[in-house]
């Protein structure tokens, strides 16, 4: 069952990597932009007890973004589930319009993540797996911020632990690919700039790995539901 779901999970986003590149590429190019211009977001210390290193403008249009760069490729993944996938400017309308309830439920979010990370991986990882419909229950339901935390928390209650396992291995594979990519492009290319942007542009699309099994599992709650 684990594996049928995770062919599922990568034919439907390898069908639809157009779409999908739609949405996240921009939001690429605004990060890689923005740490252009004012600097990366963080600079770890090459030697331990260094202080770390970052740009406060850097740091904030990512947090802010974020929250709208999700938000837009959730409105992108229904609607290419329909068979007609929307253009960029409606992806981000759908996200401009709950934008504040965004920001809010991925902040709520990511505490409840932090936290679990004070009791190592595990925690986090089950906080984010019964949290994750949290942002389409906002986008595509309309719900507040706690609210959609408290439907969330309900509906990944009998498959927290497939959806959980299924996270680990997309991630994974996001990650193996990321890495490959990166060493592939580094390889070739020695300038700083545009080696980032040549890794950032389609790891972003990689990373919407995550997002596509999150909605997997999301339709079929919704199944379950009705």
């Amino acid at each position: 069952m684990i594996s049928q779901r995770f062919r599922e999970i990568l034919f439907f986003w390898w069908r639809n990597l157009g779409p999908i590149f739609l949405v996240t590429a921009p939001f690429a190019l605004l990060t890689e932009a923005s740490q252009w211009l004012f600097g990366p977001s963080f600079v770890f210390p090459e030697e331990a007890g260094g202080a770390l290193q970052f740009s406060g403008i850097s740091l904030a249009i990512v947090l802010l973004s974020r929250p709208l760069a999700e938000g837009a490729l959730i409105a992108q993944l229904a609607a290419t589930r329909t068979g007609k996938p929307a253009g960029l400017l409606q992806c981000l309308a759908a996200a401009l319009l709950v934008y504040p309830m965004l920001l809010a439920t991925y902040a709520i979010m990511a505490v409840g993540v932090s936290l679990g990370w004070l009791a190592f991986f595990f925690p986090a990882l089950w906080v984010y797996t019964r949290l994750c419909f949290a942002p389409f229950l906002v986008v595509l339901k309309r719900r507040n911020p706690i609210d959609a935390l408290r439907q969330s928390f309900a509906m990944t209650e009998a498959q927290q632990w497939p959806l959980m396992l299924i996270l680990v291995l997309v991630f994974l594979a996001y990650l193996m690919m990321s890495s490959i990519l990166a060493s592939l492009v580094t390889s070739v290319i020695s300038q700083p700039q545009a080696t980032a942007l040549l890794v950032g542009v389609p790891v972003s699309l990689m990373s919407a790995l995550v997002n596509v099994a999150v909605f997997r599992y999301w339709e079929m709650a919704q199944d379950s539901a009705t």
